[in-house]
């Protein structure tokens, strides 16, 4: 006799694998090596009735992949934007929330991955934030979530929202250059 705990366990499990390879509504799939690995969604197991979706690195995956939305930056120019969500990682050799805004002129005029700060090994549920100045003349705002090499990587809850000036920004600095040549001869 089955119980009717291992029916709703075993239902539970084949809900997730039906809606493995989903792509959640308006995200699509980028990266150096997407082939390597798996996207989807599936129930949520961070609150009740959630979704989560998910990057997970297939056998002897290579490069990196992501699972982001690229959008219009006209609405946020000279603003000041928080791209925020939830990850949980298993074994991940490196996984992170990124953001890039690309001007007319420069792809990546304001941009962060989370360098530093990215996640490795095993992690819980956790916030994370990334905070960029939109330039005057920015085109487009590309976002997602990102792994690199082995592992999984689960997000939840994004919201993407004009913060005030107060709030710092964890972006790269853009390079201060020099105004004019030195050293051309190498005399020096």
């Amino acid at each position: 006799m089955i119980k009717r705990s291992t029916i709703a366990l075993v239902a539970l499990l084949l809900a997730g694998q039906a809606q493995a390879g989903e792509l959640p509504k308006g995200w699509f799939t980028s990266g150096s090596a997407p082939e390597s690995y798996d996207f989807g969604v599936r129930p949520g197991d961070r609150h009740p009735g959630g979704r989560n979706a998910y990057i997970r690195a297939q056998a002897q995956a290579r490069g990196f992949a992501t699972l982001m939305q690229t959008i219009d930056a006209q609405t946020y120019r000279g603003k000041r934007l928080r791209l925020s969500g939830y990850l949980r990682t298993r074994d991940v050799l490196s996984a992170a929330l990124w953001m890039r805004i690309d001007s007319a002129t420069q792809r990546g005029a304001a941009f962060d991955n989370m360098g530093p700060r990215a996640l490795h090994g095993d992690t819980q549920w956790k916030r994370y934030e990334i905070v960029l100045d939109v330039p005057p003349n920015a085109q487009a705002i590309a976002f997602g979530f990102l792994l690199e090499g082995r592992g999984e990587v689960a997000a939840d809850d994004f919201r993407l929202e004009e913060v005030g000036k107060d709030i710092p920004v964890t972006g790269m600095a853009q390079p201060i250059f020099p105004t004019a040549p030195a050293n051309l001869d190498f005399s020096q």
